[in-house]
């Protein structure tokens, strides 16, 4: 499709400054005519050169204009996407990573205390397993004496046991006082129990040692390591995204100023062709006529009377033309005005 603004030259092909093909006298006021007719064909020359800039110019710059809107869409849309996952992403994993490093601390600190206050408990633990084996130790030393011959009556009115002492010993059997029914079996308790509390107290020991263990391979400890390696991963990553999109915004800037100046070019470029474009048909109907000036409103046959009347009559229905040329007023709207 042709374009509007591109340069459409007139139907009859222009004159020739030496060519009319029209029958010329020798007149002064031919010759007078034929010297402008000369100069306005050379300005029509001009006229038509100029045309052809300004329509290379206004389509260089349509053209240019196009391809400068599609790089500030393009480079818009970039900055946004640049923009939004940082505003989005980049802001979120920074206080998403103060949030990790804040709790981490508080990991740390729970861990050590944690460690300190097992370490405390193995210790008293320990310290326990020591009073257990004296204990152990006691009961079976109590044991020994238990069994030992000189020892037999005491451990028979006791106990009403008498199996340790010789028989000559069992002749005489003293009474039992009430109060040590039931003795034998408490003795039984104090010999067997210490050995159990003993095996317990291996095992509590132990378990405690365990979990001691569990806990310092847990390895809480390199947390903060990977936290900081983390965050600062976190930080470079959302100063390249700022970075970015500072770059991008300094570029879509540009980008907006070359289309905005392209722009302006293009508009002043649409006027210019339509001004020379004009001019070129002015000089063109100009040079027509002069080329052959026939004027059909000039009265020949008239010798007394008024031979310029109705080409006056043209020329003032020219002025009421021109009344309508810009502004299609109705007559009550230019009262009212």
């Amino acid at each position: 499709m042709q374009d509007r603004y591109r340069q459409q030259p007139p139907k009859d092909n222009p004159p020739k400054k030496d060519d009319c093909g029209c029958d010329e006298n020798d007149t002064n006021t031919q010759k007078y005519i034929n010297t402008e007719r000369a100069l306005l064909c050379d300005e029509l020359t001009v006229a038509s050169g100029e045309v052809n800039q300004w329509e290379e110019n206004y389509f260089g710059l349509k053209e240019l204009k196009k391809r400068r809107k599609c790089l500030f869409v393009w480079t818009e849309k970039n900055y946004q996407v640049f923009r939004n996952l940082q505003i989005t992403t980049g802001t979120s994993l920074i206080q998403f990573n103060e949030s990790i490093k804040e709790s981490t601390t508080g990991y740390i600190k729970s861990n050590k205390t944690l460690s300190d206050a097992l370490k405390d408990v193995l210790k008293k633990i320990k310290e326990v397993k020591t009073k257990v084996y004296e204990l152990r130790d006691a009961a079976d030393d109590l044991k020994h004496c238990t069994d030992e011959g000189c020892n037999c009556t005491q451990w028979g009115i006791i106990t009403g046991d008498w199996n340790n002492c010789k028989p000559d010993n069992n002749r005489d059997q003293p009474k039992r006082p009430p109060e040590c029914e039931g003795a034998g079996d408490k003795f039984d308790d104090l010999f067997c129990i210490p050995k159990a509390l003993a095996g317990d107290i291996d095992s509590v020991f132990k378990a405690a040692a365990d979990v001691i263990g569990i806990q310092v391979f847990s390895n809480i400890g390199t947390l903060e390591a990977l936290q900081r390696t983390l965050y600062d991963n976190a930080k470079a990553f959302d100063k390249h995204l700022q970075d970015t999109m500072k770059k991008g915004q300094e570029e879509l800037k540009k980008s907006q100023e070359d289309f905005v100046k392209t722009v302006q070019d293009f508009s002043k470029s649409k006027a210019l062709v339509y001004g020379k474009r004009s001019y070129f048909h002015g000089v063109f109907e100009t040079v027509s006529f002069f080329c052959c000036p026939k004027c059909g409103c000039i009265e020949k046959d008239h010798k007394c009377e008024e031979r310029l009347k109705k080409c006056k009559e043209k020329i003032c229905d020219i002025c009421d033309q021109v009344k309508d040329t810009f502004c299609d007023c109705s007559e009550e709207q230019t009262q009212a005005s």
